[in-house]
């Protein structure tokens, strides 16, 4: 009776002390950059956003001094699944910018957009664990090693993996959609000049 006890105990405590000490290192090991600029996302259609660069569009500096700079896409934030959306820390606009960031990656790798090519699935996950440390160090949104070490996990899942590998993949809004007023409502709207600090 002892013996069963102890095995669930220790069955349930292993992978919830690996997790947190694998979120601890996650956390101490990514790096952090830099976000300027500014993120407008208007809403399309249900589940359809579009991000559109206005005159000062987001930049995130990586930790190794790279400049991503997205540009007009679709997007729907963090694919998060909606059962979590409640959980603090998983909603799919709680990491907006980090979010758009990494979308645009995908964007630009299905797009075989030039500038973008060098960049691998491995780096996109990395790119996007930056964005949220970045956040998270600047006080933006709280700071949270599990959520970070999570997200960070499922970015780099062979699920993930699978919608990095998709051909024919480009999908980029038209360039007619934004001449003269933008398309659709206005969802939000970011500027980092004035995000309120924590």
């Amino acid at each position: 009776m002892i013996s069963i006890s102890l095995r669930r105990i220790v069955f349930t405590l292993v992978p919830l002390l690996l997790c947190a000490s694998c979120a601890q290192w996650t956390y101490e090991h990514t790096g952090s950059g830099k976000f300027e600029g500014g993120v407008d996302v208007r809403w399309i259609k249900p589940d359809r956003f579009m991000y559109i660069p206005e005159s000062d569009p987001i930049r995130f500096t990586t930790s190794s001094n790279r400049i991503i700079a997205p540009q007009r896409m679709y997007t729907d934030g963090g694919s998060v699944p909606r059962l979590f959306w409640g959980v603090p820390g998983y909603s799919p606009w709680g990491y907006a910018p980090a979010y758009i960031v990494h979308d645009w990656l995908f964007a630009a790798h299905h797009c075989d957009l030039p500038e973008y090519r060098d960049i691998t699935f491995e780096q996109s996950a990395t790119i996007l664990a930056e964005g949220i440390k970045t956040l998270m160090v600047s006080k933006t949104a709280p700071m949270d090693e599990t959520t970070l070490w999570s997200i960070y996990e499922a970015v780099r899942s062979p699920v993930a993996k699978s919608l990095w590998d998709r051909k024919n993949a480009c999908d980029l809004p038209p360039e007619v959609a934004i001449k003269g007023a933008p398309p659709g409502e206005l969802l939000m709207q970011i500027r980092f000049d004035q995000v309120p600090r924590r």
